[in-house]
């Protein structure tokens, strides 16, 4: 994670001249000292943050917000390398698009094939044509060539990887919901602009390279379920009544079917990791429910 870290670092410095900028690293407790190494390298306009436990994505976040100065701010995952040309042509259709409050590119896997990072926001009927395996025909977000547009394009939300915000689309909201440990504060973001009269696009110009779950691969289990849990606060904090209740049990139905579609596969590695992981999800998701905070 090291390594990455100061890749990603030197990928900014070397794609972003002629542009005023400062960087921000929040190192969450790192097992592997990544911040005294970005402390002992020699890059300018850096600031480090250096927690001494994890306090989770969106308050990581928020600490970095607190103490920057841009108009703009880009949340950068650190296992990832900007391509040429990604940070400016964001910059620049945010500044010409005066009601984006967020944007991203397209994101890239290490071998260069696209990674789908737009979302809509959840719905009932999302989560029941999920449960039915047939989400992918119905939402543009799942198909290959909506990432290669001509030009950019409004969307609901994308994964926190690599977004830019408007400073002033915040106003006085904190910058993250630090309810959410990890997972779900990107669309929690975005609908909270989205209410306040700000959109969300996406810019089908630059590329960043993001090598994915470099912190969280080792504890994939424990993640997958934080994911649930975060998944039911959101529901809890942007739903009511009995659309709420809703939301709540058609996204178990989707995590009940999943575990069952993946009980076909288990002579395969990989196959036996889904059914751990969905096997897990299915049987702590009441718990949940009655406590996202357990």
């Amino acid at each position: 994670m090291r390594q990455l870290l100061l890749d990603c670092i030197q990928s900014i410095v070397d794609t972003i001249d002629g542009i005023g900028y400062e960087i921000i690293v929040v190192d969450n407790a790192s097992f592997n000292s990544s911040a005294e190494a970005v402390g002992d390298s020699a890059f300018p306009n850096m600031q480090v943050i250096g927690n001494k436990k994890n306090v989770g994505f969106a308050q990581a976040n928020n600490q970095g917000y607190a103490i920057s100065k841009g108009d703009f701010l880009l949340l950068l995952n650190p296992d990832t390398v900007v391509k040429p040309t990604a940070i400016k042509s964001v910059l620049k259709f945010m500044k010409h698009k005066q009601d984006a409050g967020l944007a991203a590119c397209r994101l890239l896997n290490p071998d260069g094939s696209l990674q789908k990072s737009i979302r809509p926001f959840p719905t009932v009927k999302e989560h029941l044509l999920r449960a039915l395996f047939i989400d992918r025909i119905f939402y543009p977000e799942y198909r290959n060539k909506t990432y290669y547009r001509s030009v950019p394009f409004e969307i609901d939300y994308c994964t926190g990887a690599a977004m830019m915000v408007r400073r002033a689309a915040l106003d006085n909201m904190l910058l993250m919901n630090a309810e959410f440990f990890m997972y779900a504060e990107e669309k929690d973001l975005a609908l909270r602009l989205k209410t306040n009269g700000w959109k969300a696009y996406f810019v089908p110009v630059g590329e960043i390279i993001h090598f994915g779950e470099q912190s969280t691969n080792h504890m994939a289990l424990e993640m997958f379920l934080e994911l649930q849990r975060s998944q039911i606060k959101f529901f809890n904090r942007h739903s009511y009544g009995l659309h709420k209740d809703l939301l709540i049990w058609s996204h178990y139905l989707f995590l009940f079917t999943y575990f069952m579609g993946s009980l076909i596969l288990p002579f395969s590695s990989y196959g036996r990791y889904r059914i751990k992981l969905f096997m897990e999800a299915v049987k702590n998701y009441p718990r949940f429910v009655r406590n996202p905070n357990c």
